[in-house]
């Protein structure tokens, strides 16, 4: 895989997100939007949202196999099993894509990471986060980077309908982490936790023979929510 630019990803806001949303809503006047986001991707969503200047143009948000709790998530992804399972593997596979990249990096202050990132002997995604991501997004460190792109404080105040689904098997995040007391005196969060699942798995009864998987059940039900409330 070939990176276009220096700039990485960051789980906070997202320009490029909100230039699309802008894009979507003008080129489709009177009509009803929805974000999905699964994973990281939920969490950029929820972050942009959040400070988006349309957002009360934006009816629901569904957010998959997310961490609603970047610290806690960051905790969890240290312990043994799931560091050698996920963070050491995904960490290696991060290094590696920047270190054949090399080429995108210009100025003197993405060559300096470039360089601190190609000779770090340790690549769990939290060394990753502390020497790369949280540098290049003006951090200082990464648990500075974590507490802000912590989504529960989003969660706490949103006023766009939400639902957030978490397996309880996923090793990223599961009930047991969910920000109950954060959000339970806004009713606009749902919080649904579902029994297995994995990290956006979510395969259903019969998988593979039965091709639906729950993800596709959830989404249809919110949209056929969406359309019922609107007739």
């Amino acid at each position: 895989m070939s990176m276009k630019t220096a700039k990485f990803f960051s789980a906070g806001y997202n320009d490029g997100l909100a230039a699309l949303l802008d894009t979507v809503i003008e080129n489709n006047p009177n009509s009803n939007y929805g974000v999905i986001g699964i994973s990281f991707g939920g969490m950029v969503a929820c972050n942009t949202l959040f400070q988006y200047h349309r957002k009360e143009e934006i009816m629901v948000q569904l957010i998959l196999s997310s961490p609603l709790d970047s610290l806690k998530t960051i905790t969890r992804l240290n312990a043994l099993r799931a560091k050698f399972l996920y963070s050491l593997p995904f960490g290696k596979k991060i290094k590696r894509l920047i270190s054949s990249n090399g080429g995108v990096f210009k100025t003197k202050a993405q060559k300096k990471l470039f360089r601190s990132i190609s000779r770090s002997e340790s690549i769990s995604l939290t060394d990753i986060d502390d020497v790369f991501i949280a540098p290049m997004f003006g951090y200082s460190n990464s648990t500075e980077y974590y507490k802000d792109i912590c989504i529960s404080r989003c969660l706490k105040e949103t006023q766009t309908f939400t639902i957030c689904v978490n397996a309880d098997d996923d090793p990223c995040y599961s009930k047991e982490l969910f920000p109950v007391e954060v959000v339970k005196e806004n009713p606009n969060v749902c919080l649904i936790s579902t029994a297995a699942g994995g990290h956006y798995g979510f395969a259903g009864l019969g998988w593979p023979f039965h091709r639906t998987t729950f993800t596709d059940k959830l989404i249809s039900q919110v949209v056929a929510m969406i359309h019922s409330q609107l007739m």
